[in-house]
């Protein structure tokens, strides 16, 4: 592959990933993540992401970070025909899956590497015309040192735009659970601590001050993921692989305790997507009514200093 300008040696090992990270962890789940990931998490992120990011004018270069199978850098490029983009992610499995996609534009306009990216992205200062992160922020260990590092390779006056899900995310569901968590003082502490996890406004905005970027604005798009039911909830890709991992570890007191409170959320669940009763007629429909849960998306769009 032809060499990108501005490749410093590569980073020491990061600090372990957080738990949602498991389909970057087994390369197993790289095709998993692509079918049915993907399409109902990444691109809704990525989509605000695209909304955020201003024009570019002649051959910029882009710069693409935890860039997971190619979206939406590869929509970036759609839209700036002359730029070129970097790409990089931990896992080698995406990565492969973004090489196939790339197709005819991989070493001519499209560069993939596979790189931690923590605690330093291996690139040197001040080289990229734009730098993204889509989900980045939410994926990472130390959000807040992913942030400076992003701020870092972007050229003076370059726009840093990244996406992650706020405080508040999954808000209908850890009310059932709290809700469940009754006189246990040990697992309502640990859901306590876990919901503050969740980063807030004021969290990302301190974040950006240490970047030392400018100009930061967060807009707040939210949108809503449906289940059919509670199978569909514990088994859909999304939540088994990523925050069902936090919440099984919020027990403390063996498979039991925590068996006992996931049937009676199942129960609780069932009840809510239970189809309506029927009306005097008995024509009132009898489909099965979903469970809701809110994603409080955020785009952090933001410049480093001239």
């Amino acid at each position: 592959m032809p060499t990108v300008p501005g490749s410093v040696p590569r980073p020491q090992a990061p600090p372990p990933p957080p738990q949602q990270n498991k389909f970057r962890r087994d390369p197993r789940l790289a095709s998993v993540y692509d079918a049915e990931i993907a399409p109902v998490w990444t691109q809704p992120f990525g989509k605000l992401l695209l909304g955020q990011v201003a024009p570019l004018d002649g051959k910029a270069t882009l710069l693409d970070v935890m860039c997971h199978t190619g979206y939406p850098g590869f929509e970036l490029l759609r839209r700036f025909p002359e730029a070129r983009l970097m790409a990089v992610d931990p896992s080698a499995a995406l990565i492969e899956l973004a090489r196939r996609k790339a197709g005819e534009l991989l070493s001519r306009r499209v560069f993939l590497r596979t790189e931690l990216g923590e605690p330093k992205l291996p690139f040197d200062e001040a080289v990229y015309d734009l730098v993204v992160s889509n989900l980045g922020l939410y994926d990472s260990a130390q959000p807040h040192l992913l942030l400076r590092e992003l701020a870092r390779v972007a050229k003076p006056g370059a726009q840093v735009v990244a996406t992650l899900p706020l405080r508040g995310t999954f808000a209908e569901f850890y009310a059932l659970l709290e809700s469940e968590l009754v006189g246990r003082e040990v697992e309502q502490q640990r859901l306590k601590t876990h919901l503050l996890s969740w980063p807030d406004v004021d969290t990302v905005r301190g974040w950006a001050r240490q970047a030392e970027l400018q100009d930061v604005e967060l807009v707040i798009a939210p949108f809503s993921l449906l289940f059919a039911g509670a199978v569909d909830l514990f088994y859909a890709p999304l939540i088994e692989f990523g925050p069902l991992l936090a919440w099984k570890a919020l027990f403390s007191d063996g498979l039991g305790g925590m068996q006992q409170v996931f049937q009676s959320l199942r129960d609780r669940i069932e009840q809510i997507c239970s189809p309506a009763p029927a009306d005097q007629s008995g024509l009132h429909p009898t489909v099965r009514r979903p469970l809701v849960l809110t994603v409080r998306a955020a785009c952090l769009r933001a410049r480093r200093p001239l």
